[in-house]
């Protein structure tokens, strides 16, 4: 799964799907087709899958999920990775019992298709073990690929590489970050590494390396004065270099750190300001809230003690009235269907009765022969009784029709939860003591200020760290230069000599293929950065309407864009509003897609948020549907309006609704996006 497969697959990929089971708000499986194979023509480029979701749904758990999968550990923090562990296994499915849950991610790329299973698993001690599975997808059949973690990572590093993957997974309201950061060597390095610029520059540092070793070898047997002066020279500005580039690991390293403790606080302050609920005017307006909802509870008990409650009481006779009379009903319609049945019997048997005969029969005589000939008729004429229990009416002869219609008709229930409304009275009142108690003690706003005041002197550190390296960068530069001056000062006065030695010959080619090599970084540099420019150029003015935005650079050297508006002035892009750095950001990353050829696809979280309705147009008319054969979005209800819905629904392959239910504390996946009036 390496080498020049891994390079070949850099340059297209497709999620297939993602499931989930019991994994955090998604209880049972829940499953996300992604993409869709094209089974008729059409005239529009469906390369966008919709998902929506309130907050709290579970957006946020399905785009870490994607960094989860590829990446694991690697991509988060140490805090930040056990907070997901620990909340990895689905609340409810956690009360039912069990202790385990599963994400799946499958993609395509030209070397085959894939899926990657993350497992987490609660052990004896109640500790979260992770396991992670790729299988390969032959025949519809998963076969296991047996892997170590570094075949693992650099499995997936050859596709997406760790530090490149922001770009193309991200929260479009972070993303615009990179606007004020993109000329950080972090952002430098990805950028480079998205165009293959990266590869050249290790190809060069190698080259240089092994060119230093095989100087210093050599430099212990010239004698020549001069070469032995540009040697010692040489070694110096080497062993400068070094140094120079010894002291970047430990600064990295601070800087690296000094941005977790950033993120760190940036969370905390963000978790204190949405969790705080505790302020004056939050507290009264809730007890407002519950006062009015405590009143509306009050008055459907009234009413209900008024009106329902002496039908309640007397329900239990009334019931037994009505089964009586039901009896009753029952009986004289049994007697009523007999009497129909055996009328022409009755009718005849009399008319036999009444004929003299001699000797004459008495009255028994005559009941047991109307008896008897009773069920000889019934048997010759196929005629059934019904057979009923005698009972005495003790109601029926007594009350008219429309009374027994009344008695029965009675409702006996009503529509009134008595007990739910006494149980949430009871929540309610407990919920204001509460509140009530905590009035006096609440703060009148949140307060932040040491979250802040850390924030601004981590800012200040990391701006000093910043501008060292940028100078320490700058005097690497100048040394690589004076390095490669020297290089070819010592080959050209090696070239007089009339005889070359094996090494000699070596360091000669080497000397020519490293300043080729520079040569071509140079040029390949320049090249990337006029097409990073030209590209940049054209989007950001399908996107703005504002005509401030009039001209674009990309410095070769930096690597660092620069916009100037119409009177060719710099314009100062972290003074920009954040809705337009999200758009400059946005720009450079479709920019950096097109020049370096790939085709990722992309997994953009709330791009619309801060945006007006005209910038959400161009967004959705002229970026997301021209960015990538794949593109999926996650929004809240509030990101697209009716409009804009039926505007990007040509180009949505697939939609989804992430449904949180507070009850259930789950959220389900079901097809189809929210619905506008």
């Amino acid at each position: 799964m390496g080498g020049a497969r891994g390079r070949e697959a850099q340059h297209s990929m497709i999620f297939n799907y993602i499931t989930f089971e019991n994994y955090r708000p998604y209880y049972g499986k829940q499953k996300l087709e992604l993409y869709k194979k094209k089974d008729e023509f059409t005239a529009y480029n469906q390369n966008i899958t919709l998902v929506g979701g309130l907050n709290g749904a579970g957006k946020t758990s399905l785009i870490n999920a994607f960094f989860i999968c590829f990446y694991g550990r690697r991509k988060f923090s140490k805090d930040e990775y056990e907070v997901i562990k620990n909340e990895a296994i689905n609340s409810r499915y956690y009360r039912e019992g069990g202790r385990e849950s599963k994400i799946q991610l499958s993609f395509t790329d030209p070397t085959g298709t894939y899926v990657i299973e993350v497992t987490f698993i609660q052990d004896k001690k109640n500790e979260i073990a992770e396991t992670r599975k790729i299988f390969v997808t032959s025949n519809d059949e998963l076969r296991e690929v047996t892997t170590a973690e570094e075949e693992f990572n650099e499995f997936i590093d050859q596709r997406i590489p760790i530090d490149v993957a922001p770009f193309f997974i991200f929260d479009a309201e972070k993303i615009r970050d990179l606007v004020g950061e993109h000329d950080t060597k972090e952002t430098i390095k990805a950028i480079q590494k998205i165009v293959s610029l990266e590869l050249y520059n290790q190809l060069y540092e190698d080259l240089f390396k092994i060119r230093n070793q095989d100087e210093a070898a050599l430099a212990k047997t010239v004698k020549d004065e001069d070469l032995q002066k540009l040697s010692d020279e040489l070694q110096k500005c080497a062993t400068e270099l070094e140094l120079l580039k010894s002291e970047e690991k430990p600064e990295e390293k601070k800087i690296e750190f000094l941005n977790e403790d950033k993120i760190y606080l940036n969370q905390k302050r963000r978790l204190k300001l949405a969790n705080s609920s505790v302020t004056k005017g939050q507290i009264n307006r809730r007890i407002g809230e519950l006062e009015n909802e405590l009143k509306l509870i009050f008055t459907t008990l009234e009413r209900f003690g008024r009106n329902s409650l002496p039908n309640l009481i007397a329900a239990p006779v009334i019931r037994e009235l009505q089964k009586r009379i039901k009896k009753e009903q029952n009986y004289l319609d049994s007697m009523k269907k007999n009497a129909t049945k055996f009328a022409p019997y009755d009718h005849f048997i009399n008319q036999i009765l009444n004929v003299e005969v001699n000797p004459p029969l008495n009255k028994e005589q005559k009941e047991q022969l109307k008896e008897k000939g009773k069920n000889v008729w019934a048997k010759v004429n196929q005629v059934h009784e019904v057979k009923v229990e005698p009972i005495n009416v003790l109601h029926l002869n007594d009350l008219s029709q429309n009374e027994v219609l009344k008695i029965l008709n009675s409702s006996l229930s009503s529509n009134v939860d008595v007990k739910g409304l006494v149980s949430k009275r009871i929540q309610i009142q407990g919920e204001l003591q509460k509140l009530l108690e905590q009035l006096n003690d609440a703060p009148d706003v949140i307060d932040t200020r040491e979250e802040d005041e850390k924030l601004a002197r981590i800012s200040e550190e990391l701006g000093a760290l910043y501008a060292a390296r940028k100078t320490r960068s700058e005097s690497i530069r100048k040394l690589q230069d004076r390095h490669h001056q020297l290089l070819n000062e010592i080959t050209r006065k090696r070239q007089a000599k009339s005889e070359l030695g094996p090494v000699e010959q070596k360091m000669e080619l080497m000397t020519r293929l490293i300043g080729a090599t520079k040569e071509f970084i140079d040029q390949v540099t320049i090249l990337k950065a006029k097409q990073l420019k030209t590209e940049i150029e054209t989007i950001l003015l399908k996107l703005f309407r504002k005509k401030d935005l009039h001209r674009v650079e990309f410095d070769p050297n930096e690597f660092a864009l620069k916009i100037y508006d119409e009177f060719d002035r710099q314009v100062d892009l972290t003074s920009r509003s954040e809705g337009e750095k999200q758009l400059i950001a946005l720009s450079m990353i479709w920019a950096l897609t097109k020049v370096s050829g790939a085709n990722f696809p992309f997994v953009i979280d709330t791009p619309l948020a801060r945006l007006d309705s005209i910038h959400r147009a161009n967004l959705v008319n002229r970026y997301f549907t021209n960015l990538s054969d794949q593109v999926i979005i996650l929004t809240t209800d509030t990101e697209i309006t009716k409009d804009f819905a039926e505007e990007i629904e040509p180009f949505v392959q697939k939609s989804y609704l992430l449904q949180y239910d507070d009850m259930e504390k789950s959220t389900k996946v079901s097809e189809g996006y929210f619905t506008f009036e």
